[in-house]
């Protein structure tokens, strides 16, 4: 099997597991914490409170637009899930490229594979963490704010590498 096959495989899956998982266990509605906050204020375009999270109000109303059915606050929660489990991809992908800055490019399968697979441990790991998950499945900006974090920090070892 192809390395580059291999490697978009174990990323597919670090996504899909924490897709799958989070989607599962996704709030119904709107939590009882100040997610309820930001699922009106999804649903008014307003700022919840100073300095707000426009952002993830925008991605958050445009959950609720996208997804014709279900509750306002579960189309909120859903912008949360799908935000952590970009997190998780690009956790996948940043502990490979450290693997692969120690250790360089995999020789042969078994190389391929303990490169990947443990890749996707430190992503099925970052999946079922205590503080991720709680913020996997709610309305909350944590999850949005790290997936930028994870971006920024993956497209800083692009650059290094170009």
């Amino acid at each position: 099997m192809n390395n580059k096959v291999l490697h978009q495989t174990f990323a597919t899956l670090s996504f899909l597991l924490a897709a799958i998982v989070y989607t599962m266990t996704v709030q119904p509605s709107v939590p009882f914490w100040d997610c309820g906050e930001f699922s009106a204020a999804a649903t008014w375009q307003q700022v919840p409170h100073p300095p707000g999270a426009p952002l993830f109000l925008m991605i958050g109303k445009l959950f609720q637009v996208i997804i014709p059915f279900g509750d306002l606050g579960w189309r909120v929660n859903l912008a949360a899930v799908f935000s952590s489990a970009f997190t998780v991809l690009f956790t996948y992908l940043i502990a490979v490229r450290m693997i692969k800055s120690y250790k360089g490019e995999p020789n042969n399968l078994g190389d391929a594979i303990a490169m990947f697979g443990s890749g996707f441990i430190a992503a099925a790991a970052l999946t079922f963490s205590d503080t991720m998950w709680f913020n996997s499945v709610e309305s909350e900006v944590y999850a949005t704010s790290l997936t930028f974090v994870a971006l920024i920090v993956w497209l800083m070892m692009k650059w290094y590498d170009k």
